[in-house]
Protein backbone atom coordinates (compact mmCIF):
# COMPACT_ATOMS: atom_id res chain seq x y z
CA UNK A 1 0.00 0.00 0.00
CA UNK A 2 1.39 3.69 -0.85
CA UNK A 3 -1.51 5.85 0.77
CA UNK A 4 0.68 6.36 4.00
CA UNK A 5 0.71 9.69 3.43
CA UNK A 6 -3.07 10.29 2.76
CA UNK A 7 -3.82 8.53 6.01
CA UNK A 8 -1.54 10.48 8.39
CA UNK A 9 -3.87 13.42 7.31
CA UNK A 10 -6.53 11.67 8.92
CA UNK A 11 -7.75 12.16 12.26
CA UNK A 12 -7.32 8.60 13.30
CA UNK A 13 -3.41 8.89 12.99
CA UNK A 14 -3.30 12.81 14.00
CA UNK A 15 0.47 13.17 15.54
CA UNK A 16 1.38 9.63 14.17
CA UNK A 17 4.72 9.19 12.67
CA UNK A 18 4.89 7.22 8.86
CA UNK A 19 6.82 4.85 10.77
CA UNK A 20 4.11 4.04 13.43
CA UNK A 21 1.33 4.26 10.92
CA UNK A 22 3.27 1.27 8.63
CA UNK A 23 3.92 -0.70 12.18
CA UNK A 24 -0.24 -0.30 12.40
CA UNK A 25 -0.98 -1.37 9.17
CA UNK A 26 1.62 -4.23 9.28
CA UNK A 27 -0.38 -6.05 12.00
CA UNK A 28 -3.91 -4.95 11.26
CA UNK A 29 -6.70 -6.49 9.10
CA UNK A 30 -7.65 -4.13 6.20
CA UNK A 31 -8.39 -3.92 2.75
CA UNK A 32 -8.77 -1.27 -0.15
CA UNK A 33 -12.02 -0.65 -3.02
CA UNK A 34 -12.94 1.37 -5.51
CA UNK A 35 -16.48 3.03 -6.15
CA UNK A 36 -18.30 4.63 -8.68
CA UNK A 37 -20.26 7.25 -8.34
CA UNK A 38 -23.80 6.44 -6.78
CA UNK A 39 -22.47 3.09 -5.90
CA UNK A 40 -23.90 2.01 -2.30
CA UNK A 41 -21.02 1.64 -0.40
CA UNK A 42 -23.02 0.62 2.83
CA UNK A 43 -26.58 -0.02 2.80
CA UNK A 44 -28.75 0.77 5.65
CA UNK A 45 -29.04 -1.55 8.52
CA UNK A 46 -25.73 -3.09 7.43
CA UNK A 47 -23.75 -4.37 10.34
CA UNK A 48 -20.25 -3.55 9.89
CA UNK A 49 -16.68 -4.64 11.19
CA UNK A 50 -14.60 -2.43 9.67
CA UNK A 51 -14.09 1.43 9.60
CA UNK A 52 -13.21 3.51 6.14
CA UNK A 53 -10.57 5.89 5.46
CA UNK A 54 -11.51 8.08 2.44
CA UNK A 55 -7.80 8.05 0.09
CA UNK A 56 -9.99 9.49 -2.96
CA UNK A 57 -13.68 11.14 -3.66
CA UNK A 58 -16.17 11.97 -2.03
CA UNK A 59 -19.01 10.27 0.17
CA UNK A 60 -22.04 11.03 1.31
CA UNK A 61 -24.10 9.70 4.66
CA UNK A 62 -27.39 9.93 4.00
CA UNK A 63 -31.27 8.55 4.55
CA UNK A 64 -34.56 8.64 2.79
CA UNK A 65 -37.31 10.01 4.29
CA UNK A 66 -41.37 8.11 3.66
CA UNK A 67 -41.75 10.12 0.15
CA UNK A 68 -38.16 8.67 -1.05
CA UNK A 69 -36.29 12.21 -0.51
CA UNK A 70 -32.59 12.35 0.38
CA UNK A 71 -31.52 13.95 2.97
CA UNK A 72 -27.61 14.20 3.63
CA UNK A 73 -26.51 14.02 7.25
CA UNK A 74 -22.66 14.52 6.26
CA UNK A 75 -20.60 14.08 3.55
CA UNK A 76 -16.32 12.89 3.52
CA UNK A 77 -13.89 13.75 1.57
CA UNK A 78 -9.88 12.36 0.85
CA UNK A 79 -8.43 11.92 4.39
CA UNK A 80 -11.65 11.81 6.26
CA UNK A 81 -12.63 8.55 7.84
CA UNK A 82 -16.19 7.16 8.59
CA UNK A 83 -17.78 4.58 10.34
CA UNK A 84 -15.73 5.06 13.67
CA UNK A 85 -18.66 5.07 16.49
CA UNK A 86 -21.20 2.25 14.70
CA UNK A 87 -18.28 -0.12 14.73
CA UNK A 88 -17.06 0.14 18.08
CA UNK A 89 -20.79 -0.23 19.27
CA UNK A 90 -21.25 -2.82 16.77
CA UNK A 91 -24.51 -0.96 15.94
CA UNK A 92 -26.28 -1.66 12.54
CA UNK A 93 -25.89 1.59 10.80
CA UNK A 94 -29.31 3.43 10.50
CA UNK A 95 -28.30 5.23 7.34
CA UNK A 96 -26.94 4.96 4.09
CA UNK A 97 -23.20 5.57 2.87
CA UNK A 98 -22.83 6.46 -0.84
CA UNK A 99 -20.46 7.32 -3.70
CA UNK A 100 -21.11 10.92 -4.63
CA UNK A 101 -17.75 10.57 -6.99
CA UNK A 102 -15.54 7.51 -8.31
CA UNK A 103 -13.58 7.00 -5.16
CA UNK A 104 -11.50 4.79 -3.08
CA UNK A 105 -11.45 3.56 0.70
CA UNK A 106 -9.30 1.63 2.62
CA UNK A 107 -11.22 -0.15 5.08
CA UNK A 108 -9.73 -1.44 8.35
CA UNK A 109 -10.84 -3.63 10.87
CA UNK A 110 -11.49 -2.47 14.51
CA UNK A 111 -11.33 -5.59 16.77
CA UNK A 112 -7.41 -6.07 14.90
CA UNK A 113 -6.34 -2.74 16.08
CA UNK A 114 -5.46 -3.80 19.32
CA UNK A 115 -2.47 -5.91 17.29
CA UNK A 116 -0.78 -2.52 17.67
CA UNK A 117 1.68 -0.92 20.13
CA UNK A 118 -0.22 2.22 19.34
CA UNK A 119 -4.26 1.07 20.09
CA UNK A 120 -4.31 3.50 23.13
CA UNK A 121 -3.24 6.42 21.26
CA UNK A 122 -5.51 5.20 18.26
CA UNK A 123 -8.51 5.40 20.88
CA UNK A 124 -7.76 8.78 21.89
CA UNK A 125 -8.45 9.93 18.95
CA UNK A 126 -11.53 8.03 18.02
CA UNK A 127 -13.23 9.65 21.05
CA UNK A 128 -11.66 12.92 19.64
CA UNK A 129 -13.36 12.08 16.18
CA UNK A 130 -16.57 11.09 17.80
CA UNK A 131 -17.13 14.01 19.95
CA UNK A 132 -16.38 16.45 16.91
CA UNK A 133 -18.60 14.78 14.68
CA UNK A 134 -21.00 15.11 17.77
CA UNK A 135 -20.89 18.32 17.66
CA UNK A 136 -21.11 18.86 13.87
CA UNK A 137 -24.21 16.45 13.86
CA UNK A 138 -25.58 19.08 16.53
CA UNK A 139 -24.97 22.06 14.37
CA UNK A 140 -26.90 20.55 11.93
CA UNK A 141 -30.02 20.09 13.58
CA UNK A 142 -29.82 23.92 14.21
CA UNK A 143 -29.61 24.87 10.66
CA UNK A 144 -32.82 22.50 10.68
CA UNK A 145 -34.64 24.22 13.18
CA UNK A 146 -34.74 27.21 11.56
CA UNK A 147 -37.90 27.86 9.88
CA UNK A 148 -37.79 29.50 6.72
CA UNK A 149 -35.36 28.79 4.05
CA UNK A 150 -33.38 32.00 4.28
CA UNK A 151 -32.78 31.43 7.56
CA UNK A 152 -31.55 27.61 7.13
CA UNK A 153 -28.92 29.14 3.92
CA UNK A 154 -27.95 31.88 5.99
CA UNK A 155 -27.27 29.81 9.16
CA UNK A 156 -25.44 27.23 7.08
CA UNK A 157 -23.25 29.39 5.14
CA UNK A 158 -22.17 30.85 7.92
CA UNK A 159 -20.95 27.77 10.03
CA UNK A 160 -18.81 27.07 6.76
CA UNK A 161 -17.47 30.34 6.32
CA UNK A 162 -16.61 29.66 10.32
CA UNK A 163 -15.18 26.48 9.30
CA UNK A 164 -13.41 26.79 5.98
CA UNK A 165 -11.83 30.47 6.06
CA UNK A 166 -10.79 33.32 7.90
CA UNK A 167 -12.20 36.35 5.46
CA UNK A 168 -15.39 36.17 3.88
CA UNK A 169 -14.75 33.78 0.72
CA UNK A 170 -15.12 30.11 1.11
CA UNK A 171 -15.97 26.94 -0.99
CA UNK A 172 -18.22 24.15 -0.20
CA UNK A 173 -18.36 20.84 -0.98
CA UNK A 174 -21.91 20.18 -2.05
CA UNK A 175 -23.36 21.21 -5.44
CA UNK A 176 -26.76 22.51 -5.39
CA UNK A 177 -28.29 19.27 -5.03
CA UNK A 178 -26.44 18.05 -2.68
CA UNK A 179 -26.51 21.34 -0.64
CA UNK A 180 -30.72 21.27 -1.00
CA UNK A 181 -30.44 17.33 0.46
CA UNK A 182 -28.11 18.47 3.39
CA UNK A 183 -30.77 21.43 3.73
CA UNK A 184 -33.84 19.52 3.69
CA UNK A 185 -35.13 21.57 0.67
CA UNK A 186 -36.26 21.58 -2.31
CA UNK A 187 -33.93 22.07 -5.39
CA UNK A 188 -35.85 25.08 -6.91
CA UNK A 189 -36.57 26.48 -3.53
CA UNK A 190 -33.20 26.51 -3.10
CA UNK A 191 -31.99 28.12 -6.12
CA UNK A 192 -34.57 30.87 -6.27
CA UNK A 193 -33.57 32.06 -2.70
CA UNK A 194 -29.99 32.48 -3.22
CA UNK A 195 -30.80 34.38 -5.86
CA UNK A 196 -32.50 36.27 -4.23
CA UNK A 197 -30.16 36.52 -1.26
CA UNK A 198 -27.47 37.73 -4.40
CA UNK A 199 -29.82 40.77 -5.28
CA UNK A 200 -30.57 41.92 -2.14
CA UNK A 201 -26.65 41.82 -1.65
CA UNK A 202 -26.20 39.73 1.56
CA UNK A 203 -24.51 37.40 -0.18
CA UNK A 204 -22.22 36.77 -3.89
CA UNK A 205 -21.55 33.23 -5.40
CA UNK A 206 -20.27 31.63 -8.19
CA UNK A 207 -20.92 27.51 -8.15
CA UNK A 208 -19.43 26.85 -5.26
CA UNK A 209 -17.66 29.98 -4.53
CA UNK A 210 -19.32 31.98 -2.09
CA UNK A 211 -19.07 35.65 0.03
CA UNK A 212 -20.71 36.47 3.18
CA UNK A 213 -21.41 40.52 2.07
Amino acid sequence: MNNFEIIKECPIFENFTIDEIMEIFSVVSFYEKQYKKNDIILAEDTKIEYFGIITNGKIAVSNFDYFGNRNILNVFEKGDSFGEALVSLEMQIPHEVISLTNSSVIWIKYKSLCKSQNYQKILNNFLTIISTKNLILNKKLHILSKRTTREKILEYLSNQKKLLSLDSNFEINLNRNEMADYLALDRSNLSRELGKLKKEGIIDFEKNKFKLL
